[in-house]
């Protein structure tokens, strides 16, 4: 239940707003706030129409507050309505969506930026990020390459940009494709502890774990010592689940979690590692941290659910549930997870058949045929049927 790692590049949601706001510098052009280690470049001329609604959009960015998302975004879409050639707006109505959970709309926005301002390097990741999470792996690679051929060999995002490659191939199992992408960074961009740390998650999928264990203690001879990168201890955590340490593992994770109260991965894998206990009480106060901190995460939101189902809360569990199904994308594995706990609760616990055997059939039609529960399913459907 545990998921691995997803190392964080500089561009993290924060750090792509803060990468796209725009400050105004006199007449009709604006210095963008790039990321850190990039030069401060000025907006092409644009009309000032366009420009007013422009800045209007990142001072509510700026601003902040419950509704600056929804201002920002009408802003920049009336700067795109009168100059629908302002790149900038597009990147940032991008960022919007995808910290939203707009995967497509965000892809879209990005493709439009990218369209005027080619092979730019920020658009390229924010787009591969949408493009990922919304399950499209192909276009998210060719976004991953782009970037990397957009880079200079001494760019420290360029590692951030491969470790991100990377762990998209492992996940789809590509590890041969996964080992070369990182072998080649370090021949072009030099080791860090990045580097290692995907390769550690490679090698732990691939149960080599001897192997797994000594690039991960590089990555931590490598890791800044005044800022400890809590991903490591979150490979690490997942190497002792893998050698049946549960009691380690869960001491790693509750560390690379105290390490970061926003890394989410680590609070996610500790309460997975809870619920596997049968702690549902804390597994449940980690959840609802990781759902506050990201509303879109879904499989968080799918393991509250299990956590609320154990402490007999059944109509919480449910309503979460349905949240997911309602919101999460239609041939997402999150959606499919919580169409089959929802179906479950139903016959197995609450007595509902008739809605129970409805919820298992909507998930037959609409699950993907690969998902983990769908012989499950089928076994629960013709039990039901006799």
């Amino acid at each position: 239940m545990s998921r691995q790692v997803s190392l964080t590049l500089n561009l993290t949601i924060k750090a792509l707003l803060l990468s796209a706001m725009l400050a105004a510098c006199g007449g009709s052009s604006a210095g963008r706030i790039g990321p850190k280690g990039t030069k401060v470049v000025k907006l092409d001329p644009v009309n000032p129409k366009a420009l007013r609604e422009f800045e209007a959009a990142m001072r509510a960015l700026r601003l902040g507050g419950p509704e600056a998302g929804e201002t920002a975004k009408a802003r920049l879409k009336a700067a795109l309505e009168i100059d629908s050639k302002l790149w900038e707006a597009w990147h940032n109505l991008g960022v919007i969506s995808f910290r939203d959970g707009e995967d497509e709309a965000a892809v879209d926005a990005y493709t439009k930026a990218l369209g005027v301002k080619k092979d730019h390097m920020p658009t390229l990741l924010g787009r591969a990020e949408a493009n990922r999470r919304a399950g499209h792996k192909k276009e998210a690679r060719a976004d991953y390459e782009a970037a990397l051929r957009a880079t200079e060999e001494d760019d420290p995002a360029r590692r951030d940009a491969a470790a991100r490659l990377a762990s998209l191939l492992r996940d789809f199992g590509d590890f041969d494709d996964a080992v070369a992408v990182l072998r080649d960074t370090v021949r072009l961009s030099g080791i860090n502890a990045r580097i290692y740390t995907e390769l550690g998650l490679i090698y732990i999928q691939q149960k080599r774990l001897e192997l797994a264990q000594l690039v991960l203690a590089k990555a931590i001879e490598l890791d800044d010592k005044d800022k400890k990168d809590p991903a490591i201890y979150n490979a690490l955590a997942l190497l002792s689940q893998r050698q049946g340490k549960a009691q380690e593992a869960f001491e790693r994770f509750d560390y690379a979690a105290s390490l970061d109260a926003n890394y989410i991965d680590a609070r996610f894998n500790k309460a997975s590692v809870l619920l596997d206990a049968g702690d549902y009480t804390r597994a449940k106060a980690e959840l609802v941290v990781i759902v506050e901190k990201r509303p879109d995460d879904y499989a968080a939101q799918v393991s509250l659910g299990v956590a609320q189902r154990g402490l007999k809360d059944f109509d919480g569990a449910r309503k979460t549930w349905d949240k997911v199904i309602k919101e999460a994308p239609r041939r997402s594995t999150a959606r499919a997870d919580a169409m089959f706990d929802r179906a479950v609760l139903k016959i197995d616990f609450t007595n509902d058949m008739p809605g129970g055997k409805a919820d298992l059939e909507q998930y037959l039609q609409e699950a993907p045929s690969g998902h983990a529960k769908h012989q499950a399913a089928e076994e629960k459907r013709k039990e039901l049927g006799k």
